[in-house]
């Protein structure tokens, strides 16, 4: 389709048509814009068991975004450039999702426009956008979990009306956190396919929350996403938040994705509870998995990039294998007496995997994370997170991350 293979190249041209004409238009495009510098560097390192080669790399990430004004309080556009530089990686010890990995073990820096799109405003609440962005939403969730996130071409439009909350996604491309292109989603038989979500979510007086979303590939694969979250203050310095998430997923047609099959099918839910005392907080989760093992990503290259929005979906592990039961104690902790600082913890353990044979698979993963905002440097912080993981179904790690950011207004 014609619209597919000109999408980005519409989106680049319009966006230099604004720029050259926004002076003559006198819409305020350039008076109402803004730029964002955010440097962050980070070093992995993932010690694996005996059988698998550890992980490790340092990298310098810059990330720039661009956001214009509204030529005539209709269309504008927005542009994000993401580049990474090894500080360090050696070869042979690539996958931290840090560095580009190269076919002979190498790791190499990379440098993509990330977000490159048009906006229209539709009216005063409603507005549409095409080319290249970072999604936030149930069933297109780009994760930024490292130097920089993953990004989809799409076209997204959305909007609040009478407190409803309303969008849809249109979706031929994607791209991974750490490659430079973008790729056309394709099916086990080499077929092209788009993907179409439509999703809404609303707020009630009484404070539940409601969240709905659907999505299809034609003959490919489908899903279902469900949220309802409910606060309840219970005293002055006391909360207590009900959570639930509900995916379902099922195969559609033969042309399914290679890590699925044509007879795919999952119901993955999770509920928890979470107690807010002054300035630490206690939460509680359950996840179960009826059926195949979760799919939530919409192709086969990209599937570490599209993340489930439940609790038990942690640093490494998903706990979202084929028939498997988790649960998940957790704490949070802000440190009065030193502003900035903040404490997680969790532990999450999950068992009965169907493995298809005899025995049943178990797995937990510990966490503990330490995060500092700097209280005299506005927009800098500092972050160690660290893992520990023990599966029958995968490799046994000991993870570490440590994340400097640091992000500047320059417009």
């Amino acid at each position: 389709m014609q619209f597919q293979r000109t999408l980005v190249t519409a989106a680049v041209l319009a966006a230099t048509s604004l720029s050259l004409h926004a002076n003559a238009a006198g819409s305020g495009l350039l008076n109402d814009d803004s730029l964002t510098a955010s440097f962050r560097t980070f070093y992995f390192n993932r010690d694996k068991d005996s059988a698998n080669a550890d992980s490790e790399a340092l990298s310098q990430a810059l990330r720039l975004d661009y956001q214009s004004g509204y030529v005539n309080n209709l269309i504008g556009f927005d542009a994000s450039l993401f580049t990474v530089g090894k500080l360090f990686g050696d070869k042979g010890k690539g996958g931290t999702g840090l560095l580009q990995s190269e076919d002979d073990g190498s790791q190499g820096s990379y440098t993509k426009f990330g977000q490159a799109l048009v906006k229209l405003k539709l009216g005063q609440n409603a507005e549409l956008r095409a080319g290249r962005m970072v999604l936030g939403t149930p069933l297109f969730n780009d994760s930024d979990s490292r130097a920089t996130p993953s990004a989809t071409q799409a076209v997204m439009a959305f909007g609040n009306f009478n407190g409803v909350d309303l969008y849809g996604i249109w979706s031929d491309k994607g791209t991974s956190k750490t490659e430079d292109d973008f790729k056309s989603y394709t099916d086990n038989t080499g077929n092209d396919y788009e993907v179409a979500v439509i999703g809404g979510g609303y707020r009630f007086a009484n404070g539940l929350g409601v969240q709905l979303a659907h999505g299809e590939a034609d003959n490919v694969l489908r899903q279902t996403y469900v949220n309802a979250s409910y606060p309840v203050k219970l005293a002055n310095d006391m909360a207590l938040l009900l959570d639930l998430h509900h995916y379902h997923g099922e195969a559609d047609g033969a042309g399914a994705l290679d890590t699925v099959g044509a007879d795919y099918e999952s119901d993955l839910t999770n509920i928890a509870a979470q107690l807010k005392i002054d300035n630490a907080k206690l939460t509680l989760s359950y996840q179960t998995v009826n059926g195949d093992a979760y799919e939530e990503s919409w192709d086969g290259f990209n599937h570490d990039d599209n993340s489930l929005n439940t609790w038990n979906s942690v640093q490494r592990l998903d706990f979202d294998r084929a028939e498997e039961n988790s649960w998940q104690a957790r704490v949070d902790y802000d440190f009065k007496a030193v502003p900035g600082l903040a404490l997680m913890t969790r532990y999450t353990r999950g068992d009965n995997i169907d493995t298809g044979g005899s025995s049943e698979g178990q797995e937990w993963e510990r966490n503990v994370e330490l995060k500092y905002s700097f209280q005299s440097i506005e927009g800098l912080s500092l972050r160690w997170r660290n893992a520990h993981v023990h599966s029958s179904e995968t490799y046994n790690s000991d993870e570490n991350r440590l994340i400097l950011n640091y992000t500047i207004a320059v417009l």
